[in-house]
């Protein structure tokens, strides 16, 4: 007796996992654990070779030291890994996306303050990135200068390689960015002395608009 074929699922591409995890996230931070879990049944099954590699978060975790809620109840863990799950690791990417004479100017910093342990935390964004920001209430706009690679969030990392938010490091990447971009004839704009924000953005650097 002739079987028909077994089928094939077609395997996800890399835009499809991202996406299926953002809404994984969404639902987990909204709707609660068993609307998440409502989700990833009716999404069907993964084969292993679509998963991805385990990142660890835990202790030695990049985001170990970021609390696990944010002001609003936010499992904010789960946040940032869907916004950038390999900070370190993708950090030369990021770097290349943005405006060469922002790029410039966050090299220059590493180069000239090797104690000052930073990483590019977001760069360019594309539109569906920009929307989730603003979703999450991390950004107020969706006409931001990340869209056009004009503006980059730098993130101090510890001894351990690990993000965490002090705002006395971040005054003093502040004061190091500065220095570089006068140095190369650039002029940046710094979050820190944005208005209207909580705890200002300390972690936004922009171009200057001409």
């Amino acid at each position: 007796m002739c079987h028909p074929a077994a089928t094939v699922p077609h395997p996800m591409t890399r835009h499809q996992r991202f996406l299926r995890l953002g809404l994984l996230v969404l639902a987990l931070t909204y709707l609660g654990p068993k609307a998440a879990a409502q989700h990833e049944q009716a999404a069907g099954p993964k084969r292993i070779a679509d998963r991805p590699a385990p990142l660890i978060y835990g202790p030695a975790g990049v985001y170990a030291k970021i609390p696990a809620r944010d002001e609003f109840g936010r499992d904010q863990l789960a946040m940032f890994r869907v916004w950038n799950p390999d900070p370190l690791g993708q950090h030369e990417a990021n770097l290349q996306a943005i405006t060469p004479a922002l790029a410039a100017v966050v090299r220059r910093t590493q180069i000239d303050n090797p104690e000052l342990r930073l990483v590019i935390g977001s760069g360019r964004r594309d539109g569906r990135r920009q929307r989730m920001a603003v979703a999450w209430g991390w950004s107020r706009t969706r006409d931001s200068p990340h869209r056009l690679g004009n503006a980059v969030d730098l993130w101090p990392l510890d001894d351990e390689g690990q993000v965490y938010f002090d705002p006395a490091v971040q005054t003093r990447i502040a004061s190091a960015v500065r220095k570089a971009a006068t140095g190369l004839g650039v002029t940046v704009r710094w979050g820190g002395r944005f208005r209207g924000y909580k705890d200002m953005d300390r972690s936004h650097f922009e171009l200057a608009r001409p």
